[in-house]
């Protein structure tokens, strides 16, 4: 399930998942990281400082560097290289900066559609409160009267305006309890 971006306050910037730690690979302190970011080489990259939400404290780590194994990211971080270390930060979140460079025209963060009124057939529905990430499709969790999860594909959303927080969607009988 997919947590919401976090705000710091302040001289930070906004805040974005970028993974989250499975398991631990070997004794060298490596970190079996199921990836949740479209850009994992720049996220992963030697030096790159990445945040890891820990006992609700957030610790800054630095990558000394990272290599894939079967479908995971191995992530080993700067003064981090044994197992005895690490192994208590199973079940973590990573994050990082908001990057926007990053990002071509038309694209956007996932958590960009947190807040947006979602329309069906021009009639609201609700805001999106959650963006669940699955490997096929990712899921909006709709809030308004009542809640609605909407597969995000091409066959129901027909338009996103990030800018002005609208979504329009085209949902077929059902999706809405109707009585």
């Amino acid at each position: 399930m997919f947590a919401s971006i976090f705000s710091l306050l302040g001289e930070f910037m906004e805040k974005v998942i970028i993974g989250k730690i499975v398991n631990t690979h070997g004794i060298r302190g490596e970190l079996k990281v199921k990836s949740m970011t479209d850009f994992p080489e720049e996220r992963f990259d030697k030096g790159a400082i990445v945040t890891l939400h820990y006992q609700n404290q957030d610790i800054n780590m630095e990558v000394l560097r990272h290599r894939y194994h079967k479908g995971h990211i191995l992530v080993t971080f700067k003064g981090y290289e044994d197992i005895n270390l690490v192994e208590k930060y199973k079940g973590c979140e990573l994050y990082c900066d908001k990057d926007d460079s990053l990002l071509d025209d038309g694209e956007y963060y996932v958590d960009d559609l947190i807040g947006c009124q979602v329309y069906n057939y021009d009639c609201y529905i609700g805001d999106v409160v959650e963006v669940q990430l699955y490997d096929h499709h990712d899921i909006l969790v709709v809030q308004g009267e009542q809640k609605v999860m909407i597969p995000y594909v091409d066959a129901f959303v027909k338009n996103e305006d990030i800018d002005h927080k609208r979504i329009d969607v085209e949902l077929i009988e059902g999706f809405i309890d109707e009585d």
